[in-house]
């Protein structure tokens, strides 16, 4: 299982963007390349294997033979977006670290099946705990929730966007916090296309209940959509993109959504060159003949 000693800053991520095409040694585990990574991510030893398995979490690096590499996404962000500015970035990383089977598993418990919107730690500790008891034959330790789990997820919150600027982890008092209620969020929509991409081709869904896509595990459950929100969402992607990726039909109260299958590597290109001026319809059109075969 990953090891999470700390969370992750997004500074970590953009010199991993920037650095590990010309160093792939970057997360060797040698003497003399931990000590590089340290200088080149600035960062310490620990913080440095840190940065190593949030980033393949969040699905910009993978690995290659001995070494790692940036990922399609990665390569992406390299080429529209190295320094990381744009949110829709961000919500695509939450949506990456926040999908069934992901190694962050306490992240993806925070947004798949923690219902509270204000709450103490100790009500955020007694659900973590009692998932991973369901789930693992080891027993956890005080020590190892202090470290590897809740001081991570904390940090994570406190290091980027995706705390208080996305309204995610918002602390009131000592030991409270709160988040904002589901339907609140302004997702772009071609960052939600990629993961409603990405949760068809892994699920292998032609079509879905509006319903489905509400339910944990599911793109609706982890951009925090209500159900109104998610039509509203459903309805703008199927004008946008002129029925090309999905849209939702209300016939007979069917609530049907239709899922084409598209690259989601395909959408988050389709994002970046609607922020350089395309019509949506056109960006993608580009965004499929640039991804062809992927």
């Amino acid at each position: 299982m990953a090891k999470f000693e700390f969370g992750f800053e997004e500074s970590w991520f953009r010199l991993i963007i920037k650095k590990l095409p010309e160093n792939p040694d970057l997360f060797s585990t040698k003497a003399e390349a931990v000590e590089k990574a340290q200088s080149l991510l600035r960062i310490g030893k620990v913080k440095v294997g840190a940065a190593r398995v949030w980033a393949i979490a969040a699905g910009i690096i993978k690995k290659s033979k001995n070494d790692y590499i940036l990922s399609d996404l990665g390569k992406t962000i390299a080429e529209f977006d190295p320094q990381m500015e744009e949110d829709g970035i961000w919500w695509l990383i939450h949506y990456n670290l926040a999908r069934q089977k992901s190694t962050a598993w306490f992240y993806a418990y925070y947004f798949n099946l923690f219902e509270h919107n204000e709450f103490s730690r100790s009500e955020v500790e007694a659900e973590l705990r009692n998932y991973w008891f369901e789930t693992n034959e080891k027993h956890m330790t005080d020590s190892v929730f202090d470290k590897l789990i809740y001081s991570p997820l904390i940090q994570v919150f406190n290091g980027t966007r995706l705390g208080i600027d996305f309204g995610f982890f918002i602390q009131s008092e000592k030991d409270r916090f709160s988040r904002n209620p589901a339907g609140n969020q302004n997702i772009p929509h071609a960052v939600f296309c990629y993961a409603l991409m990405d949760w068809a081709k892994q699920n292998k869904r032609e079509s879905a209940h509006i319903d489905i896509l509400l339910e944990p595990w599911s793109p609706g459950k982890i951009f925090r959509l209500d159900r109104e929100s998610l039509d509203m969402m459903l309805m703008e992607i199927g004008e946008r993109y002129h029925k090309k990726i999905a849209w939702i039909s209300h016939t007979a109260n069917l609530n049907s959504v239709s899922l084409q299958k598209i690259p989601p590597i395909a959408m988050l290109m389709t994002y970046y060159l609607e922020l350089d001026g395309l019509e949506p319809h056109e960006a993608l059109d580009n965004a499929l003949k640039k991804t062809a075969g992927k």
